[in-house]
Order: C-alpha cells, then structure tokens, then sequence
C-alpha cells in the first residue's frame, strides 16, 4: 500500500465508505441493496454495503452512517472490518474480497 500515514489511510477509507452509502441508501433499490466499490479512484481501498430494508432508505442509511463511524473510529489501522447487524452491512479491505 502506497499511503502517506494514518491520514491518508482514513481519508481513502472515509471516501470508499461515504460512497457505498450514498449507493447502498439510495430510494428505488430492490428489497435487498448492495454496494461496491472497485478500485478506481482510489487504488488501494475495496468495500461492499448492504441494506436489508431498501424501501426505508432513511433506515438504511442510518445503520450505515453509524456503522461507517464505528468503523473510522475504532478499525482503520486494521488491513480491513466489516459491521453486521440486522438492517446493514457494511465492510472495507486493502484486497480485492470479491474475486
């Protein structure tokens, strides 16, 4: 991995996982919602977020944002985590999980 520190680190891990919830909490998805990111913009950071409940988007994004922060908070120096509960998923990995 090419980052310049913990900043740089947080701010790739910030931007993948604000976009999958962008994606993932939109209104007008099926009854399951799902969101990926491959690499495009940023290189070194791959995520996928789920949301049982697509037709409460407000729900799901909920679930997702405080997942989002509990992942920013307590597991960016990992080489990735995931956060499961009942209405959302949401993860992020330094290697391509979906291949």
């Amino acid at each position: 991995m090419y980052f310049r520190g913990d900043r740089d680190l947080r701010a790739s891990i910030a931007a993948v996982l604000k976009n999958l919830i962008q994606v993932t909490a939109a209104p007008g998805g099926s009854e399951i919602q799902w969101g990926f990111h491959y690499p495009a913009d940023d290189p070194h950071v791959y995520g996928a977020s789920f949301c049982q409940s697509s037709d409460k988007p407000a729900d799901c994004g909920r679930c997702l944002r405080m997942a989002r922060n509990m992942l920013l908070h307590g597991c960016f120096h990992g080489a990735g985590a995931e956060f499961y509960s009942e209405l959302c998923y949401l993860r992020f990995e330094f290697y391509n999980f979906d291949s």
